[in-house]
């Protein structure tokens, strides 16, 4: 390893370069120390195999190939999922670690389950103080614990009932809490338990509190008899919590006591399970809040993934368009992979120990060696395959950590051009420089500023994956990808850290230690991490999006704001869905002028949701409509299906102010009979997408959650 010190009056950049032949005496990242057993003679591939490969979407919520069975690698969280006898609740993982692969393979395979994404974690205003509500031993705190309960339970109950449609009516608080809550939509439900329990508590009426905190308790008990039916295990999964969830205190608390909620119910009431997908950065703030938080520690279960199971993943789908498939354990990988062993410990060292990343560098290298024409994936394939990953993992984890870090990608990208590793003192000198740096001030400021030591700068660049930590003498120590170690290495003036190998190439790291960096040396300005709309820079970006959030809380209804509102919807397609959709039309008249529509885009999109919408509906043109009102009309559904008969396909969103309403689903069913869809969003949906936007999260996870929940409901 070269040692360089920026400080000298000249440092001579190079790019980093990589001799398969010879190791390096200091490597930055260990070898793998698992590579697929070579075999004497490789297996002989059928012609044109490598022309048929369909690994499938690496992000489980747009991959057709998770609806069979067989495709899914049996992991320790996988089997938990599935034991209705487990103890497990919580299942949490960096992302790409196969949550919601799990929660799929639950729902096809787990007997009796439902779906919920919950919006109640972005909660507007809290009854409660939120000084009183983190003492989770307290009256407040338990108020939430009590009113999440019931609507869980009340959820659990509905799925119950809705294979006994011709039951009698029940004795006692089952039927009560059906009566009055089993119709309503689950984050209202929890909105009129919250208000009834903790308004009690506000008002000081000690017997009002202790009737609705105890009636959570009386139906669980009476659930408890209905185990003599030989009830299968009914679960609830709840995943997607951070599309809503803003990082507030008070959501926080809220989240803290919803996993409290399901805890219990899942230990008390044999046949009823709640589960929990959640991420490790989310997980992470709820313990250091939680005082009680061994008690959930019990129940959590990390996504871990051994090297067996990672090739496991990629085997399976090589194998998928073959009719004689070859065996597993590295006989698929040898079939396909010219140097197998080689390939293999490539592709490994570049991944976190991820079958997203696994899945993502594997089809990055099958498509070098399909443009290629080669009837094998050759080992050039996979190096060639190497930049583009790189590229893609350095967006995805500014994506991953938007929420925690706002534009975390900036902080990140001032790396660009210096070494793979650094001294405790070149870390110094680094945030030095960020702190007087205009635009990261500006996108970064309130996060950076509170961890400006190097102690809790480099602890956040281990936590979030980007660094590992190396004490004198030892190789560097990376985070794991579940829950975050108890004891992660110590961090002082004699730590240096290594930026992880999967970044070198989008950042052009030099193979050099960093030991300062001196006032005057400049920040190196790395290629374009995304477009933005207009040319704008992200500083307008930003302040764009923040203004239309405020605006769109300030839009007064009907007419009078129809306009205002109009302008706003317009304004999220353009900077929220400008990779996807383009040429972005307001008031788009047909050619006999007889239909208006508010805004038409055209879909550009390569992959993701709204490819998948062209494929599905034809849409190669989508429509959005302004609805300036909280209630939808059945002229409304007219008028959308009327605007569907043209030529640009069969989906459209309808943008209104209110909420769904059980009666919107009969007509977005009729319609949908004609191959067509309607996707309606509310304001709180415009408020998400503005959100990720603002920090830097570009995925579709959103509104295709809010897709699948409308297909769900149509039957």
């Amino acid at each position: 390893m070269i040692i360089v010190d920026l400080g000298a009056a000249v440092v001579r950049r190079k790019r980093v370069r990589e001799s398969n032949s010879s190791v390096a005496p200091e490597p930055a990242v260990p070898p793998a120390r698992e590579a697929p057993p070579q075999s004497p003679a490789a297996p002989r591939l059928p012609k044109d195999a490598i022309k048929r490969i369909n690994i499938g979407q690496s992000f489980a919520e747009y991959d057709a190939a998770l609806s069979d069975p067989s495709i899914y690698v049996h992991t320790a969280a996988l089997e938990a999922a599935l034991d209705p006898s487990s103890e497990k609740v919580f299942f949490v993982g960096r992302r790409g670690t196969g949550k919601t692969a799990v929660r799929k393979y639950c729902g096809i395979n787990g007997g009796v389950t439902r779906v919920l994404v919950p919006e109640i974690f972005s909660p507007s205003s809290t009854l409660q103080e939120i000084d009183l509500l983190t003492n989770v031993k307290g009256k407040p705190f338990r108020s939430l614990v009590f009113a999440f309960r019931r609507a869980l339970q009340v959820e659990i109950l509905s799925m119950w009932l809705q294979d006994r449609p011709g039951r009698d009516r029940l004795a006692g608080e089952i039927q009560n809490e059906l009566d009055e809550y089993a119709t309503m939509d689950f984050d209202l439900r929890c909105l009129r338990l919250i208000a009834r329990v903790s308004g009690a508590l506000a008002d000081g009426d000690d017997e009002r509190w202790l009737t609705e905190s105890k009636t959570a308790k009386r139906l669980a008990d009476e659930m408890k008899h209905l185990s003599a039916e030989g009830l299968a295990t009914h679960t609830v999964l709840i995943d997607s919590i951070d599309d809503y969830w803003e990082g507030s205190d008070e959501g926080l608390v809220y989240l803290t006591a919803f996993m409290h909620a399901c805890q219990e119910i899942s230990t008390q009431i044999p046949w009823a399970r709640a589960i929990i997908f959640l991420r490790e950065n989310i997980y992470e703030r709820v313990r250091g809040l939680d005082t009680e938080s061994s008690r959930l520690e019990t129940a959590v279960v990390g996504m871990e993934w051994n090297e067996r199971q990672l090739l496991e993943v990629i085997e399976k789908r090589l194998n998928r368009n073959l009719t004689a498939k070859f065996g597993l354990r590295g006989a698929t990988w040898q079939a396909f992979f010219e140097h197998p062993d080689e390939a293999w410990r490539n592709v490994l060292e570049y991944c976190q120990r991820r079958p997203r990343d696994i899945l993502i560098y594997t089809s990055n290298a099958v498509e070098a060696a399909q443009g290629a024409g080669h009837d094998r994936i050759l080992l050039e394939d996979v190096q060639q395959a190497r930049r583009r990953f790189s590229d893609n993992r350095f967006r995805d984890l500014g994506d991953e950590y938007s929420e925690n870090f706002p534009q975390v990608a900036t902080v990140l990208s001032r790396f660009y051009g210096l070494g793979n590793a650094f001294t405790f003192a070149a870390i110094e000198d680094l945030i030095r420089k960020l702190m007087k740096d205009s635009e990261v001030v500006q996108l970064c400021g309130p996060w950076l500023s509170a961890n400006a030591s190097p102690e809790k700068f480099i602890r956040l660049l281990y936590d979030i994956g980007f660094v590992g930590i190396r004490a004198a003498g030892k190789s560097p120590k990376f985070r794991a990808l579940g829950p975050l170690d108890t004891s992660p290495p110590p961090v002082d003036n004699t730590t240096d850290v290594v930026i992880h190998r999967c970044y070198w190439d989008a950042l052009d790291l030099q193979d050099t230690l960093v030991r300062n960096i001196p006032d005057d040396a400049e920040f190196g300005k790395i290629g374009k991490i995304e477009d933005l709309p207009g040319g704008v820079d992200r500083t307008e970006y930003v302040a764009h999006v923040e203004m239309l959030m405020e605006d769109l809380k300030e839009i007064e209804l009907g007419t009078a704001g129809a306009q205002d509102f109009e302008e706003i919807v317009g304004d999220v397609i353009r900077l929220c869905f400008f990779r996807a959709l383009g040429n972005v039309e307001s008031k788009s008249r047909s050619h006999d002028g007889r239909v208006v529509r508010d805004w038409i885009a055209s879909n550009r999109a390569s992959g993701g949701f709204w490819e998948a919408m062209r494929t599905r509906y034809g849409a190669t043109q989508v429509i959005w409509e302004c609805k300036n009102y909280a209630e939808l009309h059945a002229d409304d559904f007219h008028q959308l299906s009327y605007y569907l008969d043209g030529l640009g396909g069969g989906f459209i969103v309808v943008v209104f102010r209110g909420e769904m309403k059980p009666a919107y689903y009969g007509h977005i069913k009729r319609i949908a009979m004609q191959n067509k869809f309607v996707l309606p969003l509310n304001e709180k949906d415009l408020l998400v997408f503005l959100r990720q936007a603002r920090n830097g999260k570009i995925k579709e996870d959103h509104i295709q959650d809010k897709y699948d929940s409308v297909a769900r409901k149509l039957g």
